[in-house]
């Protein structure tokens, strides 16, 4: 269907200089020629152009023609439909997409920017199809068919909010282990001379001095600042539960190395094994955490 728009080769929103300057550059080539042909082109185009250069006539004749698109439309629904099946591809595109790099995350750890390519991929599907969609005109368009299409593009939306999300929580955990694996350097050394301290302690022969007090007191302030550190350390979210029972092993160690500190020479027999006592409970609740550890991540740095 030729308008006026197309007789003058300009578009739709062509401003009212640009009208002109076409009517004029079109009435100078048909000067040249002279017959019944060119009079009645010469017409058409008298008449284009007194329409286009009024704001009234304009604004009716604009109506007219998006009637008369959308009567055409009607009148060709093979054009709709092949307009709808093309936006659907895209649709199933996009939805199929988000599923496929959801489902990476879901069932993976880690992030995985190679499956961000289906959701990618199926986003510009989606765009061609929608913008081959959108020019048909309104009164062509169904029902059924902007249902399905919503319901794809929710499929797709929701899937990539999901990725993003794991995305972030991704970024957040990479840096709580960070973090975590950061404290852990910085406590070894004080863990290796606490334990040397109390082993040195237990493997010295000969009755309680005043030195095992003081390598135990000494012992007792380094649990302490290792207990500090890993209380207030942020671990990931998966190992929250062994911070915390690591936390509380340590301070239990303190605890129990500062009353080895206050023993003397002459204590009882009985308090020296009770504090034993608790000392290899200790010992054996740390074993269990890092066993737990290791079987639900592995070795232990």
């Amino acid at each position: 269907m030729n308008s006026y728009y197309e007789l003058l080769g300009l578009r739709p929103d062509a401003t009212e200089m640009e009208i002109r300057s076409a009517y004029g550059r079109d009435v100078l080539r048909l000067q040249e020629t002279a017959s019944d042909k060119v009079a009645q082109f010469r017409a058409t185009l008298d008449a284009a152009f007194a329409t286009l250069t009024d704001p009234e006539k304009r604004s009716a004749y604009d109506a007219s023609l998006a009637t008369a698109r959308e009567d055409l439309a009607a009148e060709d629904p093979d054009a709709t439909e092949d307009a709808f099946r093309y936006a659907r591809n895209g649709g199933l595109w996009f939805a199929g997409g988000g599923l496929v790099t959801a489902v990476t995350y879901a069932f993976s750890e880690g992030r995985y920017l190679i499956a961000w390519g289906p959701l990618l991929f199926g986003g510009f599907q989606l765009a061609r199809g929608l913008l081959r969609y959108i020019s048909v005109p309104t009164g062509a368009r169904k029902a059924t068919h902007l249902m399905v299409l919503a319901g794809l593009i929710a499929v797709g939306a929701l899937s990539a909010g999901f990725v993003a999300l794991s995305e972030s929580f991704g970024a957040e955990e990479f840096a709580a282990g960070t973090k975590w694996n950061a404290m852990i350097d910085a406590t070894q050394l004080e863990i290796m001379q606490a334990d040397e301290l109390v082993d040195g302690v237990a493997s010295r022969p000969g009755p309680w001095d005043e030195t095992d007090s003081a390598n135990m007191e000494k012992a007792s302030v380094l649990y302490a600042h290792v207990a500090d550190a890993v209380a207030g350390a942020t671990a990931p979210a998966v190992l929250e539960w062994y911070r915390a029972g690591m936390a509380k092993n340590f301070r239990d160690a303190a605890t129990i190395t500062h009353e080895y500190s206050l023993m003397k020479a002459s204590g009882s027999p009985s308090a020296f094994e009770a504090l034993d006592k608790r000392w290899k409970a200790r010992v054996e609740e740390a074993n269990r955490l890092s066993d737990r550890f290791e079987a639900q991540v592995g070795p232990k740095p």
